[in-house]
C-alpha cells in the first residue's frame, strides 16, 4: 500500500485514526508473537541446551528438529569487563600485545557535555561530531 492508496491523507483526523489503528494492530500482533516465541522457548530450551553442551558450549545458536520442523534457538551472551581490573592487566602487558587485544574508546556523556563550562565545552567540541539517527513521528489529539 502506498500514499496514493490511502484515502484523505490530507485529513489529519483520518490519518490519526488510521495511525492509531495500525499501532493497536502492531501491539496486538507483537503480544501474540511473544506468546508463540515463549511457547517455543519452553518446548525446546532443554534439548537445545543439550545440543550446545555436546558441542562444549554454553552459548550460541543451535537447531532442534521436531517432525517436519526445525527450531533454531540462539542463546546470546553479553560480556562485561571490570574496567579497573582490565586497565591494570593491560598496563602490565607488553604495549604491542595490549594494543592487539584491547580497544579503547573515550566518550563524554551528553548531559555532562551540555552542562560543562563554556571553556570546557569549546575544548571538547573540537572532538565532537553529531550524526543524525533517524526521525521518530507520532500524532496525538490535543487535550
Amino acid at each position: 500500500m502506498n500514499a496514493a492508496d490511502m484515502p484523505m491523507w490530507n485529513d489529519l483526523s483520518s490519518l490519526k485514526e488510521h495511525h492509531d489503528d495500525l499501532k493497536a494492530q502492531i501491539a496486538s500482533l507483537q503480544a501474540q508473537l511473544k506468546i508463540v516465541k515463549n511457547t517455543l522457548e519452553d518446548m525446546f530450551t532443554e534439548p537445545a541446551m543439550q545440543n550446545l553442551a555436546q558441542q562444549g558450549k554454553d552459548f550460541g545458536s543451535t537447531t532442534v528438529t521436531s517432525g517436519e520442523h526445525k527450531i533454531t534457538l540462539d542463546f546470546r551472551k553479553r560480556v562485561d569487563w571490570d574496567q579497573e581490573a582490565l586497565a591494570n592487566i593491560l598496563d602490565r602487558m607488553d604495549p604491542d600485545a595490549a594494543r592487539h587485544y584491547a580497544t579503547i574508546k573515550y566518550s563524554i556523556a551528553e548531559a555532562k557535555f551540555q552542562n560543562a563550562p563554556p571553556e570546557i565545552k569549546a575544548l571538547l567540541s573540537e572532538a565532537r561530531t553529531v550524526l543524525p539517527q533517524g526521525v521518530s513521528v507520532d500524532i496525538q489529539e490535543k487535550g
